[in-house]
Order: structure tokens, then C-alpha cells, then sequence
């Protein structure tokens, strides 16, 4: 009987130690997008409010990309925004705004790549072309390139990186869910 309590214990704890769960918990995901906007919400108040602006935009996300997580998240008030230099995000912005340079992003997502690699991955683009893009890449901080020839991207930009491609992608279609409530 002892043995037998014993040998479970000992079956569970391997599981455990590998990362197998026997019973995960339920995820309440479907609540969460809401809980955010109600926090979101909450900061619209007069206890926020400058100039007759209030509220924040928050951005998160959770990534794994060959082995590796990335865990980013960031609110911002929008008094801030609405006061902010956008010199450094326009740049960031018109860097982005290359097919290109998107593709390069793309293909650096899940491991580092050589300049080689990169060029099969944009296809007929030129040598200088592709050296222009990764210059402006790294110039912005997206790219780093520890060892020569080889780029990756920077670990604190993977997950940013994605919400912007999300939100670009969902402008672009216009979707989402908002509402406007008139004075």
C-alpha cells in the first residue's frame, strides 16, 4: 500500500519535472480582453484627466519562438501620447513601412540568420538593397548582429514588434471592436 502511494508520488513529481500536467487549469481567456478594458476604462475618470484628455492604451503579449519565451507589456496614459515627441516613432514607423523589411523581420521570428539566408529570403532584391535594410534596421534597434553576417532580432522588440504587425494588420482590415460615445 505504502509502495504503491510512494510509486504515484514519484510518477507525479516526473511529470511535473518534465513539464507534463496532468490537469491543466482552465484558461479564463474569453473574460480577459474585457477585464483589460474595464481597467482601461477606469483610468478615462477625472482622477487621469489633462488638457480633457484621459485614459491609456496598453499592449501586451506572450511569445514562444524556438524554445524561447518573450513576456512584454506597457501602458501608456494618453495625456503622454498625446504630449510625446514622435520623432524616434516616426523614423521606427517609416522603417517599417517596407515589405521588405517586414519580410526580414519575418524571417529572423524564430532564429538568427545569416545575410545569405536573408537575401533567399527576399528573393530577387539585390546585395545593396538587402544591406540597406538591415542598416536601417539596426539603426532603429530592431536587429542586432552579435556575431558578422549573422542578424537576429532583439530580444525586448519581438513581442512590440508583433503588436504592431497585429494592430497594422487589424487597421488595415478594419476590425475590432470599439464603440464612440458622443459628448
Amino acid at each position: 500500500m505504502l509502495e504503491n502511494r510512494i510509486a504515484k508520488l514519484e510518477e507525479r513529481v516526473a511529470r511535473l519535472e518534465a513539464g507534463q500536467r496532468s490537469a491543466r487549469p482552465r484558461e479564463r481567456e474569453p473574460q480577459a480582453p474585457l477585464e483589460v478594458l474595464e481597467h482601461l476604462r477606469s483610468k478615462t475618470g477625472e482622477d487621469y484627466a489633462r488638457d480633457g484628455r484621459s485614459g491609456a492604451v496598453t499592449y501586451a503579449g506572450a511569445a514562444r519562438l524556438n524554445d524561447c519565451d518573450y513576456l512584454w507589456v506597457r501602458e501608456h496614459a494618453v495625456p503622454d501620447l498625446a504630449e510625446a515627441d514622435w520623432t524616434t516613432a516616426a523614423r521606427l514607423l517609416e522603417c517599417l513601412g517596407s515589405p521588405s523589411r517586414l519580410a526580414l523581420l519575418t524571417a529572423l521570428l524564430d532564429e538568427p540568420r545569416t545575410s545569405r539566408q536573408l537575401q533567399e529570403s527576399l528573393g530577387e532584391t539585390s546585395t545593396g538593397h538587402l544591406y540597406h535594410h538591415l542598416r536601417d534596421l539596426q539603426a532603429t534597434g530592431l536587429l542586432v548582429q552579435r556575431r558578422r553576417g549573422t542578424y537576429e532580432l532583439a530580444p525586448h522588440t519581438v513581442v512590440p514588434l508583433l503588436a504592431i504587425m497585429a494592430v497594422a494588420l487589424d487597421l488595415g482590415a478594419g476590425t475590432g471592436v470599439e464603440t464612440e460615445v458622443g459628448k
